[in-house]
């Protein structure tokens, strides 16, 4: 009987060795695959499914893009002045249309990048009529940040050029941010500016490369995202230079203290080219970028670690042209407006595989 009983547990720590713990771990009963995952190629790119295009008349000049908790689809247009709405289970045809052109509330002239808060609600980039719309999931006026009177600092007339806003984030609070770039890359201020959700301007940070630097060094913010703890990651940069500025907020207020940024300029795993158009944040935290020049998106860990590139080389369509504005879906499909391509993708980006570790049966 001892001589029994010691075999059988001989067998049981065999069976976690080889197992990898997997019987000490409550619930594991072997039904749940693991998350599907695909090695990179020999220059560092990952694989890439592709669900879904979206273009057409319909849409013939997309700028924004963004989807909600319930997977419905906003798509901004530069050339129709309003927000096309699709379905989550059918992207062939629009279900709904928010706005037109014209200067009224609930009206558009270039409208762009689109943000969803938690409730839903809608924050558009009104470029042409220098402010932010709040809307309602259906599309009525809640708020507005910003006028024009307020970011004319950072037009240039002379060289027809009104139409400065150029990034949108929205925290956890209701507060708006907005990328401001100006008319040339070195010589004019660069901004970014906060709001409270009531719409008061709580702050600006500006940067003017050849001049005065506020807290630190940016120039045409092309996106903007806020983490859950209002950590600030804008994209910005020019004349060959694409960067990710990371940037905390102490007491509601951006701080140097704990500040870094990330990209070289270059063609090559981690480089990005001229200014990104499109950054988000995943489930996991990491950062993907739209390296718009580059013509591709790029994967970082928060720390500025790449970890993966994706293009669409072999798929069924053409190669990204200016990837710009990106949105990531309740599902984790990415939605990429493809800008010179005038379209907008539904993709899977398949994550790399993580090299095995040690065993930890802890």
């Amino acid at each position: 009987m001892r001589a029994g009983k010691l075999k059988g547990m001989l067998v049981v720590v065999l069976m976690i060795i080889l197992t990898g713990c997997g019987l000490l771990t409550p619930g594991n009963d072997g039904d749940t695959p693991p998350p599907s995952t695909a090695a990179l190629d020999e220059e560092g790119y990952g694989e890439v499914k592709l669900a879904a295009v979206i273009s057409g008349d319909i849409i013939p000049s997309p700028a924004g893009v963004a989807v909600n908790s319930a997977g419905q689809v906003y798509i901004s247009d530069d050339v129709r002045q309003r927000l096309f709405v699709f379905s989550a289970t059918d992207l062939n045809t629009p279900v709904g249309e928010i706005g037109e052109e014209g200067s009224g509330l609930g009206q558009f002239v270039h409208p762009r990048e689109i943000v969803i808060d938690q409730e839903d609600n809608l924050y558009v980039i009104d470029d042409g009529n220098s402010r932010i719309q709040k809307l309602s999931p259906t599309g009525e006026p809640l708020a507005v940040f910003g006028r024009r009177q307020e970011f004319s600092a950072y037009f240039s007339l002379e060289d027809g050029y009104d139409e400065p806003l150029s990034a949108l984030g929205v925290d956890e609070e209701g507060n708006v941010y907005v990328g401001i770039s100006g008319a040339h890359y070195d010589i004019s201020a660069h901004a970014v500016m906060k709001f409270s959700p009531s719409g008061e301007k709580i702050w600006t940070i500006e940067s003017t490369l050849e001049g005065q630097i506020d807290l630190w060094p940016f120039a045409w913010p092309g996106a903007l995202v806020l983490d859950p703890n209002k950590t600030l990651y804008l994209a910005h940069g020019a004349n060959g230079v694409g960067k990710i500025m990371v940037l905390p907020q102490r007491d509601g207020r951006p701080t140097e203290e704990g500040a870094y940024d990330f990209g070289r300029m270059g063609k090559g795993p981690s480089e990005l080219m001229h200014t990104p158009a499109g950054i988000a944040l995943t489930a996991a935290g990491d950062i993907l970028i739209a390296d718009t020049y580059n013509n591709r998106l790029q994967l970082f860990e928060p720390a500025g670690t790449a970890i993966a590139m994706y293009r669409l080389q072999g798929l069924d369509t053409v190669e990204f042209d200016r990837p710009g504005a990106i949105s990531i879906a309740p599902d984790g499909s990415v939605f990429v407006v493809d800008e010179g391509n005038k379209r907008v993708l539904k993709l899977q980006l398949i994550p790399p595989a993580k090299p095995a570790g040690p065993v930890d049966c802890g």
